[in-house]
């Protein structure tokens, strides 16, 4: 059974993987315009507070992506430490993958070492960049709609600043300003909904081999000593699935909390 949960472990990681990579190959034309798409004017407001949370939004995900990445390298080093020092210690090391050689020698054994840390560091990065780059795309959706939120409650605000400047009526330039909103708004709707039908399935598919994984990850840990360096690969490894999940139903969250704020806004305005 251990050597079950052994094998399990890279194979669902790799299945999860395989079909995000997919979903990146098959639908690369409309993930790169989902990405052109932010460049759209009505996503980068030139008020300073407005440009301010786009800063700080585009350097969060810099950070998440560099933590998450950072997270699953560590842990596949651990990974190819812990065979390391067991075949050191004179105990025969059994990868959960199968090799064609017998790799009793050390040439052999440090090739197999190598090529298991290089596939299991290629696909713990890959997967945590990939789970960055889609909630990151749902922050920047977080991020407009609270953007949209400051704009409809500033609009008298607004309205009369414009209309100081350009001579319009303030009904008028309320209007524009308005109509403005509305097609931002729009935009929003379009990518999330791009997101939803690009990587739902995915996403999909990923809860329900995260959960199968911590599952299995939860009967492997309990035999193992706190102490011991496979523990410690062991949390890290469940920390990498735990931060996978909790990605989209943080970011997801986030949009649902923005959405339900600005349908009070909306509220509002139609009242008075």
């Amino acid at each position: 059974m251990d050597t079950l949960a052994r094998v399990m472990f890279l194979l669902l990681c790799h299945v999860t993987s395989i079909a995000k990579q997919i979903i990146f190959m098959a639908r690369a034309s409309r993930i790169a315009k989902l990405v052109q798409d932010l460049d759209d004017m009505a996503y980068n407001p030139k008020e300073t507070t407005r440009k301010n949370l786009l800063i700080e939004r585009a350097q969060g995900a810099s950070r998440l992506g560099t933590a998450y990445a950072g997270t699953a390298a560590v842990t596949c080093l651990l990974w190819t430490i812990f065979p390391l020092l067991a075949r050191l210690g004179g105990a025969r090391v059994i990868f959960a993958l199968w090799i064609p050689f017998d790799y009793y020698s050390w040439p052999e054994f440090l090739i197999v070492l190598l090529y298991t840390h290089y596939v299991t560091s290629l696909v713990g990065i890959a997967n945590t960049t990939m789970d960055a780059f889609i909630a990151t795309i749902l922050g920047q959706c977080k991020t407009q709609l609270t953007i949209l939120k400051m704009d409809f409650e500033s609009l008298a605000e607004r309205a009369n600043e414009r209309a100081r400047q350009t001579g319009e009526q303030v009904g008028v330039a309320a209007a524009a300003l308005l109509v403005r909103c509305i097609k931002h708004h729009h935009k929003i709707c379009d990518t999330s909904r791009e997101v939803q039908e690009i990587f739902g399935g995915a996403v999909l598919l990923q809860f329900g081999i995260g959960g199968w994984i911590l599952c299995m990850a939860a009967y492997k840990i309990v035999g193992l000593s706190v102490a011991s360096l496979e523990f410690v690969s062991m949390v890290m490894f469940l920390m990498c699935i735990l931060t996978e999940l909790f990605l989209y139903c943080y970011y997801g969250n986030e949009v649902a909390v923005e959405v339900s704020s600005l349908c009070k806004i909306f509220d509002t305005i139609t009242e008075v």
